[in-house]
């Protein structure tokens, strides 16, 4: 991944953005200029087709699929605003914009100019579906993008850029606020303790601080930046052989684990055990340990573990997955024995 931009005196007055993309062996190379402070800016970027056919194509990794509603945040936001595998160009761009701007306000600024313009696009027009999050790296070859998708690129280029920032959700709209000195405007969101200043990406022409006027009485929801990776338990099966009193079984455990991102999962760890589920003696029957290779974002995989117990007719199965990045996650399910369990 590369990223180069170059800055040069404007010879007229006005500017409008230009935005081109050819087709190379295995990359677009994506061309964008744009007016900032007097000056146009240009930056090229080479991005990769098989990733770029991976987040149009290969929605289901990060749990795409949703109801949307347009006062909330879309599940999983973050998984589209920082999935690990753009990070190169993100980084890239930041890196480039980081050198061109002096201090912290020109940069964010030069790149809230460059997401603003980008044309915007509804959904319905650009993608003939009601509802598509674009992932940055869709929104620079598309070369358009509605609300939540301006805003995943800008967030995603602030972020690499070390910025302090949350995202916005109003009705119907969805915007950032970023702290940062120097800022002169005097609306401002507070948001532990500290002032956010809100970024409007949708069209040319807002600063930041600048707020449209249908958006200053709206209610504004102030999401801070998290890219913990989820985890989910798409499946529990259990099995186990015959065995005679006071004798363990082989048992076989498969789990079926899902990382949405959006960065990978470290140090996976799975505790097993199994409880006799009769009467009030709650007595342990097998407890094992396992340890699991890391999951990559949007991995899915089958986790099969075998170890013995004794099996009694009613027990209690219990599973915790935890990771160095998330939450430990926990499965309980009641069994009966000469059955096979599970969901």
């Amino acid at each position: 991944m590369r990223a180069k931009i170059i800055l040069f005196l404007l010879l007229v007055s006005l500017s409008l953005s230009a935005h081109t993309v050819a087709e190379r062996d295995g990359y677009f190379e994506v061309e964008h200029s744009w007016k900032f402070k007097g000056k146009e800016c240009s930056i090229t970027l080479n991005i990769s087709k098989k990733l770029y056919d991976y987040y149009r194509n290969d929605r289901e990794h990060l749990a795409y699929t949703y109801k949307f509603n347009e006062d909330e945040l879309p599940p999983n936001y973050f998984g589209f605003v920082l999935s690990e595998h753009d990070r190169p160009v993100m980084r890239a761009i930041a890196e480039e914009f980081s050198k061109t701007a002096a201090t912290e306000l020109e940069r964010i600024q030069l790149a809230l100019t460059f997401v603003q313009s980008l044309p915007y696009a509804f959904d319905a027009n650009s993608k003939d579906v009601d509802e598509y999050v674009r992932y940055p790296i869709e929104t620079l070859v598309d070369g358009c993008g509605d609300c939540e998708d301006k805003v995943a690129l800008l967030a995603a280029i602030l972020y690499e850029m070390g910025a302090d920032y949350i995202l916005l959700v109003l009705p119907e709209h969805m915007a950032l606020g970023v702290h940062c000195e120097g800022v002169e405007s005097r609306r401002y969101l507070m948001f532990q303790d500290k002032r956010y200043y809100y970024l409007e990406t949708t069209t040319a022409g807002w600063q930041v601080g600048d707020i449209p006027e249908k958006y200053y009485a709206a209610e504004m929801e102030a999401v801070p930046v998290d890219d913990t990776p989820r985890l989910l338990i798409r499946g529990v099966r259990f099995e186990s052989q015959s065995a005679a009193v006071f004798q363990k079984a082989n048992c076989e455990l498969q789990l079926d684990l899902h990382n949405l991102g959006p960065k990978k999962v470290t140090d996976l760890f799975v505790q097993v055990r199994l409880i006799e589920n009769r009467g009030t003696m709650g007595r342990l029957l097998m407890e094992e340990q396992f340890s699991l290779n890391d999951m990559q974002e949007g991995e899915q995989r089958t986790e099969t573990l075998r170890m013995r117990s004794l099996i009694k007719e009613h027990g209690l199965l219990q599973v915790v997955v935890s990771g160095a990045e998330i939450e430990p996650l926990s499965y309980e399910v009641e069994l009966s024995y000469h059955r096979s369990w599970g969901r």
